[in-house]
């Protein structure tokens, strides 16, 4: 399969979208003048033919997309276009022009499209692409999902180590202008990746010095069974726009581009988003779940809070006589929990972004826990004081207002360092990271804050 650039400069300009298009275009198909309908379809933007083909019908889409030539062209036209009419297409269109135009498409974009469909039509396309998959000797869904082997993609360009810059030129100016060379990686006598090789450096070499001598072997690269969120940690972190597959014995099996990964990105952070709310779910479309598979997500989670809201529930009757004995400590409850809380939420978003980022590790817990507990002292020392000045404004009790003032500062440290444990806690479980800081962490938080308050309380007024 060829890769299409969708980014492609060269690209002819199109004319700008007219809202008398979609009936120029109706008209030419129903008229029967299927030249003039194809050229006036090529002429516009791959985007705006796809907005136009979405308006109409599915079946009628379907029948003057069949005119959208040549195959790179109508490639772009199919990625612009809705899932709906994609699977339409797919479905109904003749075999040929599908296949001549999936094979235009990168391997995991072809791959990701063929899954939406029903079992026996995507066998049927995929017979018919067959040959070609055998020729290039890939096929998507030889590896595991969710891994480098499943998206990447077979074309990507490579010459061995002993060639020549002269040589590695005219290789790239004869590739054809679909083609996407992001790097140039170099192999070994025995086919394996050797390094990857500067498109600049390689243009200001002296003609016959080799690749050997320009490149660069210490390449970033990942296996075939690499998951996709460690690829797209590296590929961030290092900032590249492609990188190398390998399999078990070094071999340059594909590569990867950075618009592979969008989705993936998108996908991951929308799963760490749930996640931290406590919804977590494989399927992030809400209208497409049952009331009954939301219910079963969510409430592990509502049964970890109602346990651990109970515990506080308890602990506050252990003190009901202190609470009793000084009612005006009911009145400042929620705005020492809540502060620590929020508190807490600030420095585990710190630990989970750092440990999904690859920016932290185990080494630096302890520096960062002190880092942490330092600027919390600062907060819980300020947010205290201010909330003591204003308990005694309220009520004129120097102990009350001590004693919210110290479980304020007291309640604000405890939860920085519980909501910095937990993520490194669950990661050394080989857990998500993000789980830390959803209505686990609050809860856990919000009972630490409860007793902490209550045995200050308690200590005060009752010494």
């Amino acid at each position: 399969m060829s890769m299409v650039n969708l980014d492609d400069s060269d690209s002819q300009p199109a004319q700008s979208y007219d809202p008398q298009i979609p009936e120029a275009i109706e008209r030419l198909y129903r008229k029967g003048a299927h030249f003039h309908l194809s050229q006036m379809l090529f002429k516009l933007k791959p985007v705006d033919v796809a907005n136009v083909l979405c308006d109409f019908s599915e079946e009628k889409a379907n029948e003057i997309f069949e005119f959208v030539t040549p195959p790179q062209h109508a490639a772009l036209v199919f990625e612009e276009m809705q899932d709906t009419h994609k699977t339409y297409l797919l479905t109904h269109c003749e075999l040929e022009h599908i296949v001549a135009m999936l094979e235009c498409l990168p391997e995991d974009v072809c791959e990701r499209n063929l899954e939406e469909l029903d079992d026996p039509i995507a066998k049927r396309i995929k017979d018919a692409l067959n040959e070609d998959m055998a020729t290039g000797g890939f096929s998507p869904s030889a590896y595991s999902r969710n891994t480098a082997g499943s998206l990447m993609s077979a074309k990507v360009f490579s010459l061995p180590e002993k060639t020549t810059a002269a040589e590695a030129i005219r290789a790239i100016q004869g590739l054809s202008s679909h083609d996407s060379v992001f790097y140039l990686y170099t192999t070994n006598a025995k086919k394996r990746l050797a390094g990857v090789c500067s498109l600049r450096r390689l243009m200001l070499a002296e003609p016959e010095t080799t690749l050997e001598d320009l490149e660069n072997s210490r390449l970033v690269r990942v296996h075939v069974n690499t998951p996709l969120d460690e690829v797209a940690r590296q590929i961030s972190q290092y900032r590249l726009l492609a990188m190398p597959v390998v399999d078990d014995r070094g071999n340059l099996t594909g590569q990867i581009t950075i618009d592979n990964l969008v989705d993936v990105i998108q996908d991951e952070n929308n799963r760490a988003m749930m996640r931290r709310a406590g919804i977590g779910s494989q399927n992030n479309d809400v209208l497409a779940q049952s009331p009954f598979h939301i219910f079963k997500v969510r409430v592990p989670w509502l049964i970890s809070a109602f346990i651990g809201y109970l515990l506080i529930s308890a602990i506050l009757g252990g003190f009901e006589e202190t609470l009793s004995s000084i009612v005006q400590l009911a009145f400042f409850f929620p705005i020492v929990i809540g502060m620590s809380g929020n508190a807490g939420s600030q420095t585990g978003s710190v630990a989970v972004r750092g440990l999904a980022l690859g920016m932290l590790n185990y080494s630096h817990f302890f520096r960062l826990l002190l880092k942490e507990l330092g600027a919390n002292l600062i907060q819980g020392t300020v947010y205290g004081a201010l909330l003591a000045v204003a308990a005694y404004a309220f009520f004129q009790n120097p102990l009350l207002s001590i004693t919210v003032g110290m479980a304020m500062m007291f309640n604000i440290i405890a939860a920085s360092a519980i909501a910095m444990a937990l993520p490194f806690f669950f990661k050394r479980m080989g857990a998500d990271p993000a789980i830390a800081s959803g209505p686990l962490a609050l809860t856990f938080i919000d009972l630490v804050g409860s007793t902490n308050y209550l045995i200050i309380a308690f200590l005060i007024f009752h010494p």
